[in-house]
């Protein structure tokens, strides 16, 4: 889901945790331990992002339990509940030459290397052993396509083009 470049979702709170302000984050990055190392995150107004500093961060199985400066109840928390998480882009992980932010991904052209072009991804899914784009399909046709983000298909990534090249394997489509 790419909202605004500037930022990046990094989760989404789903509840309250306990009485003193905690809440319960699902994750949305590669590496939940990248919350370590957050001072801050950003909350999205409908109009602005405002930056709310990190007090502590504490996991449970899959999740992140997150306590924010200020905020010290249960209520104080409950209008958070649904809203994602941001960071900022450059205080964002830095990634190798190889990897690239799902919101950079999305909206992507997928293109054939013969310049046919296949639709646009508008989602990511990540199966576990690899990503997987989701494509709308540009020929009018509704099932979507989906296409694994491996070696063997994805051939050329061009961010500042918006486009992805890949090639066409047997059982594929």
């Amino acid at each position: 889901m790419r909202v605004d470049s500037d930022y990046l979702i990094i989760g989404k709170v789903i509840k309250p945790f306990g009485l003193r302000g905690e809440m319960k984050v699902f994750p949305i990055t590669d590496d939940i331990e990248r919350f370590n190392t957050l001072p801050f995150i950003f909350f999205n107004n409908g109009h602005s992002f405002n930056k709310v500093d990190v007090e502590s961060v504490r996991y449970s199985k899959k999740f992140v339990l997150l306590k924010l400066n200020l905020y010290n109840t249960r209520s104080d928390i409950e209008g958070f509940c649904g809203q994602y998480i941001y960071i900022d882009r450059k205080n964002a992980v830095k990634l190798d030459e190889t990897g690239n932010y799902y919101y950079d991904l999305t909206g992507c052209e997928v293109k054939t290397g013969d310049g046919d072009i296949i639709g646009t991804i508008y989602d990511i899914q990540n199966t576990g052993s690899c990503d997987v784009y989701i494509v709308r399909r540009r020929n009018g046709k509704q099932d979507d396509l989906l296409i694994p983000a491996i070696k063997q298909v994805v051939k050329k990534i061009d961010i500042d083009r918006k486009e992805i090249i890949i090639e066409i394997i047997n059982g594929l489509f």
